[in-house]
């Protein structure tokens, strides 16, 4: 979570017009052989159609043509259109998602943060979901693919390709090579390809460019020289309609011209501009380096009052002006004559000029709203003054709103580069940026310079209140950065101090929500981590009247999530399995599969799951967390997720669980996660009866199996957490069972019980009961086998733990084959049904309890009713008498009074005093 973040995100815009929808060219489109014979009904439309020549072929005329053809026709399209900015498969990516709705429309602010780093995988899965869900058929066109000199681009060409519906069709246009699996495409029969020789205009489709009153003014054999000339060539076509269209004497004008590719910048001076006017000229090379611009940007960023005018020539002369929009408001040049443009105007117009004129349209785009421009024409204009005061501005709208992180970092260091200090407010957006994109020491380096500069600015006395606040803001970034590190011992003091207000800044009670929120969840998930729970719920409680009080249904899942991972560290997964069941709904109806806290919900889940034995349920949401674990959550997230992984994982090589793929996420968190993993694992191998790997992964990790009763733990990081250490006890602990020393296990066993009881962690109490049972049966001893069992069950059956009796379901079928029916007492009806619900899970060979199991689940499972002597015993029990004291009381010896307890135990199916008496509350049998 992070800083004032309280307004709604606003819907991330990806372009202007024109990047999501093809341009409205001024001119009549000609319908080419090339569209007419892919829009044929006898023939099928290729998978996808590649377009690659050279720029001035008509590639995206082509594509504009093929698109209104289809659209006009009922065909569903989509339309992708890059710049020279997306040169990353992340924008191209960002494009797509635009285009096909493939995240919300109004991201949460938060989801905007962390989004920055959003693994590509998961991005592009997102895609090809949004793009299966697309109508039948649909044509997607992605233009000027050139731009991307991402090497990762082929990555997603294949999987659009080879990954989607065949229903779904692609166009492809660029001036190189697409980097794809061509030869695969080929093959498959999905690929066509369209070169520039395909795209060059035949006779009849020149005349048809030219125009007909054109070509009457030129007559037959003119147009013939035109064609040869041109040789087809789009460009050099649109280039003698230009100049012939607004010659006086078209025969004459057409004799002086030479469409050869040499002959292009003269012909354009010479011929295109020749009859333009000096202010005319003056505004076109002026207003080249805009990317696109409308009447009102040019005329601010030249200071022109006829620039409308001028504007309207060049529509008027149809000069190579693309409209971009249905309204034509907005346009941009070709890219051959803004290329000519551009160099011509650096040769003719002062430096000066050209960075005044970037300047003015640097402040027109800010307050229109296009902050990308906006600051890109100031950096472009050389003015780190302009930039940096736009950054102050607009910092939090544009990485909170927009979410594009690595844009705005590499704003930010250019600057930095330049000798450059940005402000208060791009400073600190900016160190956020860096903790989502999970540049930890970066972030805790800048942000341990902004606090400097904050410490020297409060000591000259600068406004006091903004730098004490500014402060507290800072530590709010620290306690993440803490966090997201593992340094939770630093976060929770930072935490306590920060909550208490006595950290350096003011503490006033006006701290927004989300930072109150941010930081209360930095201190739960310390506390947490070292098994403090009730101190840990008490301040995910300020948590969660902090974010009740703002708008993101990020960071109510957040806060949700924290809240129910206390409960689960506990191992009270029934208490909070609904909980979590309900988060994660919530997630996704408001944020989205693919958002990153949707995922991690779906971890925890998928732990609840697993422990109450709902493995398919687990499986699922297992399929969903992982993808998204490399970079959202923290150490203990990913480690429940790991836990429920490898308690489904079957050592197969074909399991849908790889250990490949943990070790790969895990080595992306601090080490204390690799630790983890690796008792995870050891312990998983020992229980599938590989004790070698498991010894050898042991080894690794500095877990070894000696006859020494000395215990020393190794010198690993992740260790001296609690979380870390009981992981490491629980692998040693298995180990030590397997190797068949017990009297060690036995020891490590009660400390490690110790430890359980007084932190409460319940589910840990099972685990250790059940390793008891399995020691005690190891050594023969069932009586205290099945002692520790029925502790097991007691504690395991309200709170729905069930794994570990899977775990060790052979030890303990041998353990119930080996006892009576009767024998097993329970003292209330949840243990009863619960061990027998753990008995229909085990291999059982006892006929008897087999034959009984569904008579003693009933709601009344009494073998045989008490007599009215043992209902007696029953009233004297719960006043407190001893077997001597009953004895005397009804006149018998303690030897009968036995016999008679013995009776009622068998009836009541239980086994002590305390049992008895809780079976006949649950009877209603003491009232009788």
């Amino acid at each position: 979570m992070a800083n004032d973040l309280k307004m709604p995100a606003r819907k991330a815009r990806g372009a202007k017009a024109g990047r999501l929808e093809p341009p409205s060219f001024a001119f009549a489109l000609v319908p080419t052989r090339l569209v007419e014979e892919l829009t044929r009904d006898d023939v099928p439309l290729p998978k996808v159609v590649t377009v690659v020549a050279p720029t001035g072929y008509g590639k995206t005329v082509f594509s504009t043509a093929l698109y209104k053809h289809v659209t006009a026709h009922g065909m569903h399209s989509r339309w992708i259109a890059l710049d020279d900015r997306d040169t990353t498969l992340e924008r191209v990516v960002h494009l797509l998602e635009d285009s096909l709705d493939a995240h919300q429309a109004e991201l949460d602010p938060v989801q905007h943060l962390t989004r920055g780093d959003e693994p590509m995988e998961g991005r592009i899965d997102a895609v090809l979901e949004a793009v299966a869900r697309l109508p039948d058929p649909t044509l997607i066109f992605i233009d000027n693919l050139g731009y991307c000199a991402d090497e990762t681009l082929g990555t997603l060409l294949d999987r659009l390709v080879f990954r989607t519906p065949s229903s779904v069709h692609f166009i492809l246009s660029s001036t190189e090579q697409l980097p794809m699996n061509l030869a695969r495409a080929k093959l498959e029969g999905r690929l066509r390809e369209v070169g520039y020789a395909e795209l060059s205009l035949r006779p009849a489709e020149v005349r048809s460019l030219l125009g007909p009153e054109l070509c009457a003014q030129l007559g037959p054999e003119a147009v013939d020289s035109i064609v040869r000339q041109t040789e087809g060539w789009p460009a050099a076509v649109r280039l003698t309609q230009i100049i012939l269209s607004a010659a006086e004497r078209p025969l004459e004008a057409l004799e002086r011209f030479s469409g050869a590719d040499e002959d292009l910048s003269d012909l354009l001076n010479r011929q295109v501009l020749a009859d333009f006017t000096p202010e005319a000229r003056q505004f076109l090379l002026e207003i080249a380096p805009l990317r696109s611009f409308c009447a009102e940007l040019c005329g601010h960023a030249t200071g022109d009052d006829n620039a409308a005018k001028h504007l309207a020539l060049l529509l008027r002369r149809n000069v190579f002006v693309i409209p971009l929009d249905r309204n034509r408001s907005w346009y941009r040049l070709h890219g051959l004559f803004r290329e000519f443009l551009i160099e011509e105007g650096q040769r003719t117009l002062s430096t000066e000029r050209r960075h005044q004129v970037l300047e003015r349209a640097a402040e027109w785009s800010e307050r229109g709203g296009h902050w990308q421009d906006a600051i890109d024409y100031a950096l472009r204009a050389g003015s780190a003054a302009l930039a940096t005061a736009m950054l102050e501005r607009v910092a939090a709208l544009f990485v909170r709103d927009r979410g594009d992180l690595r844009q705005y970092i590499d704003w930010i260091e250019q600057l930095h580069a330049g000798g450059h200090e940005v402000g208060w407010e791009a400073y600190f957006w900016y160190v956020w940026a860096l903790v989502f994109h999970r540049r930890y020491d970066t972030a805790r380096l800048q942000n341990e310079r902004l606090t400097q500069r904050v410490e020297r600015e409060q000591k000259a006395g600068r406004d006091p209140a903004q730098m004490a606040d500014l402060k507290r803001r800072t530590e709010v970034i620290r306690a993440c950065v803490d966090t997201y590190t593992d340094r939770l011992v630093d976060a929770h003091r930072l935490a306590n101090a920060w909550l208490a207000g006595t950290g350096t800044g003011t503490g006033t009670g006006t701290d927004d929500p989300f930072n109150v929120a941010t930081v209360a969840s930095a201190a739960g998930i310390s506390l947490s981590s070292v098994h403090r729970f009730v101190e840990a719920r008490q301040v995910m409680r300020t948590a969660q009247a902090a974010i009740a009080q703002s708008r993101s249904a990020y960071g109510i899942g957040w806060v949700s999530m924290l809240t129910a991972m206390i409960s689960v560290f506990e191992g009270d997964f029934a208490a909070v399995h609904n909980d979590i069941l309900a988060a994660l709904a919530r997630s996704r109806v408001a944020l989205g599969d693919n958002a990153g806290i949707t995922r991690t919900i779906a971890l925890v889940g998928a732990k609840c799951a697993v422990e109450m034995g709902q493995d398919e349920e687990a499986r699922g949401l297992l399929a969903q967390g992982l993808h998204w674990a490399h970079t959202h959550g923290i150490v203990d997230t990913a480690a429940v997720g790991f836990d429920a992984a490898l308690k489904l994982w079957s050592g197969r090589p074909d399991d849908p669980v790889s250990i490949t793929q943990l070790r790969e996420i895990a080595s992306g968190y601090p080490p204390r996660l690799a630790l983890m993993l690796s008792c995870l694992i050891v312990q998983r191998l020992v229980r599938l009866g590989r004790l070698g790997e498991a010894l050898t992964e042991a080894a690794q990790i500095g877990l070894g199996i000696t006859l020494s009763a000395e215990r020393r733990l190794p010198a690993i990081e992740g260790i001296d957490n609690p979380r870390g250490r009981e992981l490491y006890a629980a692998a040693e602990i298995e180990l030590l069972i397997a190797a068949g020393q017990l009297r060690q296990a036995e020891t490590l066993i009660a400390e490690e019980t110790r430890l359980a009881k007084q932190d409460g962690r319940i589910a840990r109490l099972v685990e250790l009961a059940l390793a008891e049972t399995a020691i005690a049966i190891c050594s023969h001893n069932p009586q205290p086998a099945a002692r520790h069992f029925v502790r097991a069950i007691g504690l395991a059956a309200r709170r729905r733990i069930v794994r570990p009796f899977r775990d060790r379901a052979e030890t303990i079928a041998g353990l119930v084959n080996e006892t009576k029916a009767t024998a097993w007492g329970f003292a209330l009806d949840e243990e009863r049904k619960f061990f027998f619900e753990i008995c229909n899970g085990l291999p059982l060979t006892n006929s008897f309890l087999v034959d009984h199991l569904d008579q003693l689940q009933g709601d009344n499972p009494l073998l045989e009713t008490p007599t009215a002597r043992e209902l007696q015993l029953l009233s004297l029990i719960e006043a407190g008498l001893s077997n001597q004291q009953l004895a005397d009381r009804l006149n018998l010896s303690v030897a009968t009074v036995k016999w008679h307890l013995y009776n009622l135990y068998t009836k009541l199916g239980v086994s002590s005093r305390s049992a008895a008496l809780a079976r006949a509350r649950a009877l209603n049998l003491l009232a009788r």
